[in-house]
């Protein structure tokens, strides 16, 4: 369905106006994507900073917790930044250009037809997951103690999940398997199980560190394990622009993240309400 472009409300403002008072407004998605009634401050300021791009951002909600930076807008160039109380500041920087650079990531449908998405993030989310590997099985009672102990606490923000691998494969394989996933192992041998020790062995290591009391193996992995994060870029590309969203995000929250932008973000049809105006003479 094409969309019914009705400006009830403009704002027009010329390109060498000042932009640290024009951009405070949000730039809001209309309530109804298909019908726009009215254009922003900061609408036209996008508009006008990237004259060529058929969409620019806006925002359908601010999530519980999320606050708007200012927008700044330059001949070629526009953009504005969220932060987070869980998040962190500037968590996410939402920037306008007429085309980027989208290196190696992969191609994605985007959210309208004309739009194709690419994304290259890294995620560390708020659970890891750790495996305890009793050797024998004459250690499981150990072995369980330091479950407990590990899935009672949070390392680094993040909850630990254990899980055992008390298969018949070779010690050596269930490592590495382990390993290939990105999951700490804790090994629990006889004489760990008499000595209320343990080996830890981190993903990446060429070795293990060996007898471990429980503290000590806490603050290994603290050391080792990240904090939860979303960092890096996703790019929505379309005639005449390009939308990038750059995350540097850590906290509680970067499992929702990526859905959470999704829902709170849009864009806005500006080729449609740019033909609109200037049909009207309101827009140079």
């Amino acid at each position: 369905m094409r969309r019914a472009v009705t400006l009830m409300v403009l704002a027009v403002l010329s390109a060498g106006c000042a932009t640290s008072n024009l951009g405070r407004s949000v730039p809001a998605c209309p309530v109804d994507p298909d019908v726009v009634n009215t254009v922003t401050a900061t609408m036209i300021l996008q508009m006008q900073a990237v004259d060529t791009a058929e969409y620019i951002p806006c925002l359908n909600d601010l999530k519980v917790g999320w606050s708007y930076n200012d927008l700044v807008a330059h001949r070629g160039k526009s953009s504005f930044s969220l932060d987070s109380d869980r998040l962190g500041s500037r968590f996410l920087e939402v920037t306008l250009t007429p085309a980027c650079d989208v290196g190696a990531a992969p191609a994605l449908a985007g959210p309208r037809d004309d739009v194709v998405e690419f994304r290259s993030v890294t995620l560390v989310g708020a659970t890891v997951t750790v495996v305890i590997i009793p050797v024998t099985g004459r250690e499981t009672e150990h072995a369980e103690l330091i479950e407990d102990e590990l899935e009672a606490r949070s390392i680094n923000s993040r909850q630990v999940f254990a899980v055992f691998d008390d298969d018949d494969e070779p010690l050596a394989d269930k490592v590495a398997a382990a390993a290939g996933r990105g999951r700490p192992v804790v090994i629990v041998d006889e004489q760990d199980a008499l000595a209320g020790t343990a080996t830890l062995s981190m993903p990446g290591d060429a070795r293990a560190e060996r007898g471990l009391d429980l503290e000590d193996l806490l603050d290994r992995l603290a050391r080792r394990l990240p904090g939860p994060s979303f960092t890096g870029t996703w790019h929505q590309v379309f005639p005449g622009g390009c939308v990038t969203y750059e995350f540097d995000a850590s906290g509680p929250g970067v499992d929702r993240l990526a859905a959470d932008v999704e829902e709170a973000l849009g864009l806005f049809p500006a080729g449609e309400v740019r033909r609109a105006m200037r049909a009207e003479g309101v827009l140079g």
